[in-house]
């Protein structure tokens, strides 16, 4: 009886001088509660919220992005792209025995909001809408003097003819499928690549012409095209190849800092243990 009495104080005064020296090493700030006690550490949690800048070129121009992580799987993007290039005299068109010098001029662009699903690591699904700025056209141009009559007339006294191409409507639904990350989840910086399109119902052609050939303005051909172009279903869609590269400037980065932290916590919890 007396050597159970003398065991059980024994164990009482140990439990005792633990409970102390947790309290002073916990009021010193040298571990806090999460780090002595292994089960409390293993309960943290991870945060996947974060912002992202990027730039992105793509067949709908080049521009920027603003990306923020809702969580583990999904991610809301706004962005804006834009592109208005000429190529003056790119090639040379033949037409009976004429030839026109063919200016085209690659315009396209506009604002986006898009939300991506991340079905795995680096593979996600793109659901959105754009405003487009997309308008792609041409412009013809005698390459040689014009004779009427016994008059000569030169490429720019004749005038020139312009098609434009333009979308039925403006604000498009768009769909992609990516591969890497628009904000990356371990790291600062991060690239994608993503393959969509928006759908903008129909295109539309416009032909406009100046001076002698003026007369081109209004033509039943490019109405009856329009006409056919309507009746297509996927006459509308724009194919959109995207190259994309992003800096996460806030949000928490690598989760071996959380493992980190938990080994350190049970390594020191076991060592305070054997003392």
């Amino acid at each position: 009886m007396k050597k159970s009495i003398i065991i059980l104080l024994a164990f009482m005064f140990t439990a005792v001088g633990y409970s102390q020296n947790i309290n002073e090493v916990s009021q010193s700030g040298d571990l806090d509660s999460t780090t002595i006690l292994p089960k409390k550490t293993s309960g943290l949690k991870r945060s996947y919220f974060g912002l992202a800048l990027g730039a992105s070129a793509s067949t709908n121009g080049f521009g920027g992005n603003l990306t923020a992580a809702l969580n583990k799987h999904f991610a809301l993007r706004l962005g804006y792209e834009k592109v208005d290039m000429t190529f003056n005299n790119a090639f040379t068109f033949k037409q009976d025995d004429r030839s026109f010098n063919v200016t085209p001029t690659w315009k396209s662009g506009g604002l986006s909001a898009i939300v991506d699903w991340y079905m795995f690591k680096g593979l996600y699904l793109s659901a959105g809408v754009m405003v487009s700025d997309m308008n792609p056209a041409a412009k013809l141009m005698s390459a040689d003097p014009v004779k009427i009559g016994d008059i000569e007339f030169a490429p720019d006294e004749v005038g020139e003819i312009k098609i434009a191409i333009k979308p039925e409507q403006k604000v498009a639904p768009y769909t992609a499928l990516g591969f890497g990350r628009n904000i990356s989840r371990d790291h600062r910086l991060t690239m994608n690549f993503e393959l969509g399109a928006y759908f903008t119902k129909a295109y539309v052609v416009d032909v406009n012409g100046t001076k002698f050939l003026e007369g081109n303005n209004s033509n039943e051909s490019i109405d009856n095209l329009n006409r056919t172009l309507k009746d297509v279903s996927w006459s509308g869609l724009y194919p959109v190849l995207k190259l994309g590269v992003s800096y996460k400037f806030y949000g928490s980065n690598k989760p071996k800092k959380i493992l980190a932290e938990r080994a350190k916590g049970k390594a020191e919890s076991l060592a305070y243990q054997k003392r």
